[in-house]
């Protein structure tokens, strides 16, 4: 049985390599001071990229609802990243709770 792949999100300043569970912030191109969303790395460590976009910003995306005050927040829906190739199943499915990516 594979354990799951979780990670602590945890914000860092400039895009660089990320490193498991860590994102930065993107800001709405409208109002540079509003964040629309978040790149983050892939918990598992794969070094894959996901990005999340809030609600209200998602322009047609799919939209993430945050509770709590960064990094300790709550999204959701749950997040679900698929392999580079886009096809098949899931290779990271799971929750950012309470500050924590949880794959479920």
């Amino acid at each position: 049985m594979m354990l799951p792949r979780n990670a602590p999100a945890a914000e860092v300043q400039q895009q660089r390599a990320l490193a498991p569970g860590e994102f930065y912030f993107v800001y709405n191109p409208d109002a540079p001071d509003v964040r629309a969303g978040i790149v983050h790395a892939c918990p598992c460590g794969c070094g894959q990229l996901g990005a999340l976009f809030f609600r209200g910003h998602g322009r047609g995306r799919s939209v993430w609802d945050v509770t709590g005050q960064w990094p300790m927040v709550t999204l959701s829906p749950s997040i679900g990243i698929k392999p580079k190739d886009a096809e098949g199943r899931y290779h990271w499915h799971g929750y950012l709770r309470a500050g924590m990516f949880e794959e479920c």
